[in-house]
């Protein structure tokens, strides 16, 4: 299974030499880049992240107090050139302090050890499956994932949208994105997600996916502009 990770940080450059970096780190994906904590703690209401990278110079005591309020210790990397954001993060209980600029073996050891703890050898990479099953109708049924076209939220359930059929399944948005390939699904509004496979097109605002119009967060605009340009 792989790792979702975000990047926050207030400098461009330095999330763009964090990201040269992670990407050369096998099991990892990224999933967001922020330069405040509020666009990370939507980012959050949403989609799932694993490793939290902060430089918490951008606003330290408002970082270590938001970290802590929502619970992120265990997932959050601090990245400084300040030892003492590592003296107040390990107060808090974050999972590791590591100086700038970033050290890959260094990071590698991190990440080996948050696998381990977090994610047993058990687990199935999620690229393997073909299929995931769903209750429907009273019934349990098999869906080929490269058939879905999108899922939309409806309150408690979702509508799993396919050329044949669609599924009315008892699920959340988040518990079924977990449930799919990461690189061929991307949520791009609360409300959907969508097969990266069949997007025709975008605008600022709209995805175009086969004669239908698909909305596009802005927020999740620059993430998908960037998986968009590596298909």
């Amino acid at each position: 299974m792989k790792l979702n990770y975000v990047i926050l940080d207030p400098y461009d450059t330095e999330r763009i030499r964090a990201r040269q970096h992670l990407n050369e780190v096998d099991g990892l994906n990224l999933a967001g880049e922020f330069s405040n904590f509020n666009e990370l703690k939507n980012f959050l209401q949403y989609e799932r992240a694993d490793i939290i990278l902060v430089d918490p110079s951008l606003d330290d005591e408002k970082i270590f107090s938001c970290i802590e309020r929502q619970k992120l210790q265990k997932k959050v990397i601090f990245t400084s050139k300040k030892s003492k954001h590592a003296v107040k993060g390990f107060e808090i209980g974050i999972l590791d302090f590591i100086p700038k600029p970033l050290n890959i073996n260094r990071l590698n050891v991190t990440l080996n050890r948050l696998e381990k703890e977090n994610f047993p050898t058990t687990n199935i990479n999620q690229k393997s499956k073909q299929s995931i099953e769903v209750k429907h109708n009273l019934k349990t049924e098999k869906i080929i994932l490269s058939s879905i076209q999108w899922i939309e939220a409806m309150g408690d359930y979702v509508k799993i949208v396919t050329p044949k059929k669609n599924y009315i399944v008892l699920s959340s948005m988040k518990k079924m994105q977990e449930r799919i390939p990461e690189k061929q699904f991307f949520r791009c509004h609360k409300s959907y997600i969508i097969n990266m496979d069949g997007v025709e097109n975008f605008s600022q605002t709209m995805i175009f996916f086969d004669k239908t119009l698909i909305p596009l967060s802005r927020s999740k605009k620059k993430i998908f502009q960037n998986l968009w340009a590596n298909r």
